[in-house]
């Protein structure tokens, strides 16, 4: 059974803060040894290792929901697919050699938002749409549905917060559209993504970088409610393998040695 959903709020902004942190220091780092060579947001994303801390977040959710810690074993690994050989994902949560979750995770600063919108958004539908027609073609065959997540952080200003002037379309664009920011469509994005089963859960953080602060367009984009479909995740994948010996303590502990 898995156990209470904890409130993330102090470790989700403790770890967007720690990604500001990172960016800010690997942009003075490349500056000072590469000068003009790295320069800009480029230098903050380049170095790696910025999204650290919330890879370490989504591990804990998954221990929280009761996986065992020694059970896990996560990294970024490629995805079968049907239109492509395979696509890595960010967070590849494997227990037991069995995959348990799936999870992309990807930011955007404020250069030029409506490109890199276009850009971002074409992405996550065609890794979900890839991995769903492999499973329709039994090119992934599991006895269980795999699990898609997506974390998505936007840095909170005025290029993802403003409302965008729309540009003429052939046919008349969706009105729910109408007068909406670069957050706002991606709000709208990925609880369709979730709303149509392409992305089993999906997080759209807005981070402000001066203050850390963090805040959601919805409560179904929250983190509070991405963990809560992890839990949901993890008490169904424990149910549907009930060979794997959830209880075994981990090599080494105190409990192993008795």
């Amino acid at each position: 059974m898995t156990n209470p959903l904890p409130d993330y709020t102090e470790l989700v902004d403790t770890a967007v803060g720690a990604y500001w942190d990172v960016r800010r220091s690997q942009a003075e780092r490349s500056q000072a040894q590469e000068g003009v060579l790295n320069p800009g947001l480029r230098a903050e994303v380049t170095g790696g290792r910025h999204f650290d801390e919330l890879h370490a977040l989504l591990v804990r959710v998954f221990i929280d929901a009761g996986i065992p810690a020694h059970l896990i074993d996560v990294k970024k690994r490629p995805v079968a697919g049907y239109f492509r050989r395979s696509k890595s994902w960010d967070v590849v949560v494997m227990v037991a050699d069995r995959v348990a979750g799936i999870i992309e995770l990807k930011s955007m600063g404020p250069n030029d938002p409506g490109k890199n919108f276009n850009n971002r958004t074409d992405e996550a539908l065609g890794q979900a749409v890839d991995i769903w027609t492999a499973v329709e073609r039994g090119i992934i065959d599991t006895p269980l549905r795999p699990w898609l997540g997506y974390f998505m952080l936007l840095e909170d200003n005025p290029a993802f917060t403003t409302a965008v002037k729309p540009q003429g379309a052939v046919w008349p664009p969706d009105p729910a559209f109408d007068q909406s920011s670069y957050a706002d469509r991606y709000g709208i994005f990925f609880e369709r993504m979730v709303r149509e089963r392409l992305l089993d859960a999906a997080c759209v953080a807005l981070g402000d970088k001066s203050t850390g602060s963090v805040r959601f367009p919805s409560d179904a984009l929250s983190f509070q409610a991405f963990a809560a479909a992890i839990h949901g995740r993890c008490l169904q994948f424990m149910a549907t393998n009930p060979d794997i010996d959830w209880n075994t303590p981990p090599p080494g502990s105190a409990q192993d040695r008795r």
